[in-house]
């Protein structure tokens, strides 16, 4: 098995799969409703919805930064939630799914000639961004964990 491929079954466990730490991403949000999903304590700076639209556009941009088409980074990635939602809400989570799933059909689609190259947008070469990305995708989840496990105002 190639560094690629170990990296693409990485991304897609650590979002779907039974990784060792604990929940995947979407086994954090396993019952997570609208009404949980809007929710912000007093201790957290974003809801789970935020962190939910906030890990999509970082997964798109990882992608387009594979695919040669990322526009320089700009630093946006956390919205405001205008709709709040159920079906609002279950479009997000369909969406952050669907960036996954596109990430990981361009990762592999990549050759480990390429992990010690430099991408245009990033610091680093691929294979810290790829990294970088499930890392990020891990300590999202584990936010998650706690604030759906939290009684939270809004």
């Amino acid at each position: 098995m190639s560094e690629i491929d170990r990296i693409a079954n990485l991304l897609k466990q650590t979002f779907e799969g039974k990784p060792y730490y604990g929940p995947s991403l979407l086994g954090a949000l396993e019952g997570v409703t609208a009404e949980i999903a809007i929710r912000r304590p007093a201790w957290s700076a974003h809801s789970i919805w935020s962190i939910v639209t906030h890990l999509t556009a970082e997964l798109i941009y990882a992608r387009e930064v594979i695919e040669g088409t990322a526009a320089p980074y700009d630093g946006k990635t956390w919205f405001e939630i205008v709709e709040p939602s159920e079906l609002a809400w279950q479009q997000a989570v369909k969406d952050l799914k669907r960036a996954n799933h596109f990430l990981v059909r361009a990762v592999k689609q990549l050759d480990d000639k390429v992990l010690t190259e430099k991408p245009v947008r990033v610091r680093g070469p691929f294979y810290i961004m790829l990294h970088g990305t499930l890392q990020h995708n891990i300590y999202h989840a584990g936010q998650i964990s706690l604030l759906a496990g939290q009684k939270a105002s809004r």
